[in-house]
């Protein structure tokens, strides 16, 4: 198997630092560079150097495990290795080399018959929590004290961080010491071993929104319990495959991935799919193995369209055809969120990218995956900074350091004193046009286009009650000029709940001089028409947004 360029150079790098230090170091690949390739290879090459060395090949999952039994055997096919699973009913434990599941090994009996190691390699060397009472931190603790010379440690790993804890290395009480190699996610881009991932904002009515106050957490990250409530209204699930078969189905994507809270929450995101005609199926820890290879094997062969999953496909799965990602859960891990939008980047036959479909504002809450950041209890207040920037042409999303739109090259709005009406809702105007998709990157930049605006003078205000294709009610207001037969139109989502209400009620404020909110539409209504709460508007400014100019601020 020839070796990518970047990969050798990690394998070089590996050996470098087992040569010259005495520390455990880091590999950081992004998911779908090969790092179960480059494990398997540095082993191979480390037996033609040591002939009498033992490797132990450590893995949480038992997926894992035998996905590193594959790729080692594809390098080496007689490496001289075994199994050490018990969820695989395998017990070797005298090979050369020894893939493990880490709870299986822990066990001091286990342990005590394993012998001597020279190496250990860690998959998915993030779950090495810095806690010594770990199952890891056992394992590494005892061969380091009952062996005469310490076996040298490698982790491997596309997320080098911990929710709450930040990056796993060179801090106090970490257990690697540095990163020897890393390579990032652009460059794979640039270079064609991994396929761009592009997003674009969601329907409001699909938002599954963690800021309500019914939300706890646990263990740092949101109770599942209760964003499970959130996710499982039966309203959010059928705007969410509504959405997502206008977005991805519709427009071709037939390898969809959708990343659930709860098997019950998949059960039931995978009926309505199903109700619509869709070709799904679910797969969750409590999927017997057969049935779940059954499924596997069928989504990759292109005859499932939409895959439900709890927690299983998170890391070490392959499937190159995904093309879209929905991702129905909130969270505050990183990594998490690191390793899901990972399932979709990797290259397949004419694939130009992967659509990611973020029902869970994840992506405001940890920003773009090749410039996000682990938050640690220090730097809380960070985390609630926003993070990208949604294209008012074109409804991309963008870093929010990004000057100019990645897909349509308009220039980031500045910021305004004036209310911002048309910005963070659902656009009627951009369900007509071909939605633009933006990138999760932050560093792909085209030429700004050129933005036109006018300033309007406004001689008549109205409002009525409308319903929006999702089939949700809501207030328009019309803005007539003179000797213009056609009046401007902003829409607000009064009565809608979460974030989208309470978007329209801030709007309603600012319009209005913080006038109290009516109590429904038609009330609305009647202040416009009746009351004159907005006379006071004098002017709008207008933007042309593709064949639409949409208003984009009022000046009393």
């Amino acid at each position: 198997m020839k070796l990518r360029y970047y990969q050798e150079e990690a394998i070089e790098a590996a050996l470098h630092w087992f040569d010259t230090q005495a520390t455990h170091p880091l590999i950081v690949l992004p998911t779908g560079a090969g790092k179960t390739v480059v494990f398997a290879n540095l082993i191979k090459q480390l037996f033609d150097a040591e002939p009498d060395c033992r490797v132990l090949i450590l893995a949480h999952r038992q997926e894992l495990v035998t996905q590193a039994e594959d790729k080692l055997k594809k390098v080496w096919p007689c490496a001289p290795s075994g199994i050490l699973a018990a969820g695989l009913r395998q017990y070797e434990v005298d090979g050369r080399i020894v893939i493990a599941s880490r709870d299986t090994l822990a066990t001091p009996k286990r342990l005590a018959s394993s012998g001597h190691f020279d190496y250990i390699i860690v998959d998915e060397a993030h779950h090495v929590a810095p806690d010594p009472k770990t199952r890891y931190r056992k394992i590494f603790d005892y061969f380091d004290e009952e062996q005469w010379t310490p076996p040298k440690i490698l982790g491997v790993t596309a997320t080098p961080f911990r929710m709450g804890q930040g990056f796993i290395y060179g801090l106090d009480g970490q257990f690697f010491s540095g990163v020897a190699y890393r390579v990032g996610i652009p460059e794979m881009i640039k270079n064609g071993y991994l396929c761009r991932l592009s997003a674009y904002k969601v329907s409001d009515d699909a938002v599954i929104d963690a800021s309500t106050a019914r939300v706890k957490f646990k263990g740092g990250d949101y109770r599942e319990s209760d964003i499970e409530k959130l996710a499982m209204e039966d309203q959010t699930m059928l705007a969410i495959v509504a959405d997502w078969i206008d977005k991805a189905y519709s427009k071709g994507r037939m390898s969809s991935v959708f990343f659930c809270i709860t098997v019950a929450h998949a059960e039931k995101m995978c009926m309505y799919l199903r109700q619509a005609g869709i070709e799904a199926a679910v797969v969750t820890g409590e999927t017997p193995q057969a049935q779940r290879e059954d499924i596997l094997e069928r989504f990759e062969d292109g005859k499932i369209h939409a895959l439900c999953n709890v927690a299983v496909l998170t890391e070490g799965w392959d499937a190159p055809r995904t093309d879209c990602i929905a991702l129905l859960r909130p969270t505050k891990s990183l990594g998490l969120y690191m390793q899901i939008c990972g399932r979709g980047m990797r290259t397949w036959g004419d694939k130009k990218d992967c659509l990611l479909l973020d029902y869970g504002e994840n992506m405001n809450r940890h920003g773009c995956i090749d410039t996000a950041r682990p938050v640690t209890p220090k730097d809380e207040d960070k985390e609630k900074e926003t993070k990208i920037w949604i294209c008012d042409s074109c409804v991309a999303v963008n870093d929010i350091d990004d000057k100019t739109c990645i897909e349509c090259g308009a220039p980031k709005p500045a910021p305004v004193q004036q209310p911002k009406l048309f910005e963070e809702e659902e656009k009627d105007a951009a369900a007509t046009r071909q939605a633009a998709q933006g990138s999760v990157l932050s560093d792909e930049l085209d030429e700004p286009a050129q933005k036109l605006e006018k300033i309007k003078n406004i001689d008549l205000i109205t409002a009525q009650r409308k319903t929006s294709k999702s089939g949700n009610d809501y207030l328009n207001i019309a803005f007539s000029s003179p000797q213009e037969y056609w009046p401007q139109n902003m829409p607000i989502m009064l009565g809608m709940r979460g974030k989208a209400g309470s978007l329209a009620e801030r709007k309603w404020r600012a319009l209005t001089n913080n006038y109290a909110c009516p109590l429904d539409i038609d009330d609305a209504v009647y202040q416009v028409n009746h009351e004159r709460v907005l006379s006071h508007i004098k002017q709008i400014t207008v933007r042309k947004e593709g064949r639409y100019w949409n208003v984009v601020s009022v000046h009393f």
